[in-house]
């Protein structure tokens, strides 16, 4: 199994490396490809972080190689991390709609040279935003059971910390999700919560507590509140102030704010997002079939809604993910479902929006 990581040279990239390597997650045997561009500083950076990379972790490192064009991307899994990313400053901000027109081009160039060059069989795991536009890119060049969108994933990684953080229990005994979008359109699943080790009864009064006498279809308008007041004070530069208010908010709820703040704070989250993204890869090299909440291209056949891109919960392998699981009649709320098909319909008229319909 060889690896790929489009982008490199950037902050994800370059912290994706490190965590692939000191993971171990390759033998000394396998490859991993470092991916840039010939024009800018790739060239040359990505053969420095090559001999880095080297240097640091020696007798472990696996075989490094540089490409610095989309015709030479060779891997069996890769790591889609390249584009623009938002500014880290809340009087900067980009629209969903101009990242993704920037985005757009990158998607397509590496989706379409790998159709014409790749081998047919290899994975993607798309870590730029927006997700879903990258999702559905490459699902349009390649086998759509192929590729993946970590949105979901690190979006549920996000919700059980914070659940396990109220109820003093690590985040690995802890399962819930947050499905839809991995952008405002995010649907926390709290109907398939539960803490490992907790009987019935204390899950079922751990959730009442969760949920309070707030709806699934309240969620998507107290995270635009709450982003206001966050903004705000963000301008106002009292950050410390707005981490604080943050923390105040319930576990769904910090799970959507405490990581924009820490982007917009100048702090970035390049090494959150790269180490949930090398704990999902380590998932598919297991060699077994996992549960994992991605964005995935659905079939209508695959879920109770319409086709499109969506994050949901896949069992998947290293060849792919084969189905949908714990969405089906009687696994989840009826206002759950409501917000999905919401959120469905959301990421369809995003991308129609953006040429892709």
């Amino acid at each position: 199994m060889d690896i790929a990581i489009i982008g490199a040279n950037g902050d994800v990239g370059r912290a994706l490396a490190v965590q692939i390597i000191s993971r171990q997650l390759l033998t000394p045997r396998q490859r991993l490809q470092l991916v840039g561009r010939r024009e800018g500083g790739s060239a040359s950076a990505l053969h420095g972080l090559r001999a880095d990379l080297h240097d640091a972790f020696a007798e472990i490192t696996p075989e490094i190689d540089v490409a610095l064009s989309p015709e030479d991307v060779a891997a069996d899994l890769i790591l889609f991390c390249a584009g623009r990313t938002a500014p880290t400053s809340s009087t900067q901000m980009i629209s969903r709609h101009d990242l993704a027109l920037a985005n757009r081009e990158v998607f397509e160039s590496y989706a379409s040279s790998l159709a014409r060059h790749g081998h047919g069989e290899e994975l993607v795991i798309i870590v730029t935003n927006p997700v879903e536009l990258g999702v559905e890119v490459f699902s349009r060049h390649l086998d759509p059971r192929r590729v993946f969108g970590m949105g979901a994933y690190q979006d549920s990684m996000r919700l059980r910390r914070e659940i396990a953080t109220d109820f003093g229990v690590r985040r690995q005994r802890v399962h819930g999700y947050m499905l839809g979008e991995h952008g405002d359109a995010l649907v926390p699943i709290l109907s398939r919560f539960w803490i490992y080790g907790f009987d019935e009864a204390e899950n079922a009064a751990a959730l009442r507590k969760l949920r309070g006498d707030r709806h699934p279809g309240d969620f998507a308008a107290s995270v635009m509140t709450e982003k206001a007041v966050l903004a705000q004070l963000v301008r106002s530069n009292e950050v410390e102030q707005a981490f604080r208010h943050a923390e105040s908010q319930p576990p769904d709820l910090r799970a959507v704010l405490l990581p924009l703040i820490t982007h917009i704070s100048g702090a970035k989250t390049a090494q959150s997002t790269a180490a949930i993204t090398a704990e999902m890869v380590e998932q598919i090299l297991s060699g077994g079939q996992s549960v994992i909440p991605a964005q995935v291209k659905l079939a209508a056949s695959d879920w109770f809604g319409p086709a499109g891109v969506l994050g949901v919960p896949v069992i998947c392998g290293l060849r792919g993910w084969s189905r949908v699981i714990d969405l089906g009649e009687g696994e989840i709320d009826g206002e759950e479902r409501d917000c999905l098909l919401a959120a469905s319909q959301v990421i369809r008229d995003r991308l129609t929006s953006w040429g892709l319909s």
